[in-house]
């Protein structure tokens, strides 16, 4: 495992601030590298008061690409959505989503055509991740199958009984694994539980997909358990 960066905060409001600093500078920095940035956004109740923040800082959007790392699988405009969280918190960013409205199979393969246009000049810069207290990242729910490995698989239907909306679409490891860097954000005292028992664990990455995260070049947890 290498070494990551862990950015510790004292309160929501610190989280928040940190977070919106921390991200914004990759956002700037991928910008004056390649005059674009492409990011991978995750959904859920923690990110949602860091995309609010960042959606007021001055930034060019413009240059700004965003896609969806996974979704539930309800209609577009359901307020469970990741789509309508991201469409909610950040209205300026150009946002390339599975459109669930279609059937999933045929959801599936037009993400896949469409993350890899919009791929096709270079592959993410930064990926925003969460991880449940079962340990999952994105939609990956462990044990892993061994097909959400595959380098030819790009997006993955995957279901779950633990968590609201069973059926879900999520980018597979590999391509997680391919962004320039990675984001884990985690707020709460069951998450430091989770991070403590997967540092402690002898399972892999089937059992912690996030382990397979952390052994990229530029990985950062930003954490408040207050």
């Amino acid at each position: 495992m290498k070494n990551y960066q862990l950015i510790e905060t004292a309160s929501e409001q610190e989280f928040v601030q940190k977070s919106v600093t921390f991200l914004k500078q990759k956002i700037e920095d991928s910008i004056v590298q390649r005059d674009h940035c492409i990011i991978g956004f995750s959904g859920g109740s923690t990110p949602r008061p860091i995309y609010q923040a960042l959606e007021k800082e001055k930034m060019n959007w413009s240059k700004i690409s965003g896609f969806l790392i996974d979704e539930r699988y309800v209609p577009p405009d359901d307020p469970k959505s990741n789509q309508y969280l991201i469409r909610k918190t950040l209205p300026n960013i150009s946002l390339t989503v599975p459109d669930s409205s279609l059937p999933i199979k045929t959801c599936i393969q037009k993400y896949v055509k469409d993350l890899k246009e919009l791929w096709a000049k270079h592959l993410p810069d930064i990926i925003v991740l969460g991880m449940g207290t079962d340990g999952h990242i994105a939609s990956l729910f462990p044990p892993l199958p061994p097909n959400l490995r595959d380098d030819s698989l790009l997006i993955a239907h995957t279901h779950t009984d633990t968590f609201d909306i069973p059926d879900r679409i999520t980018l597979t490891l590999n391509p997680i694994l391919a962004a320039t860097s990675h984001i884990l954000l985690l707020r709460g005292r069951d998450k430091k539980k989770t991070w403590d028992k997967m540092l402690k664990s002898s399972g892999g990455e089937s059992s912690w997909p996030m382990k397979a995260v952390l052994e990229q070049s530029d990985v950062t947890v930003i954490r408040n358990i207050h």
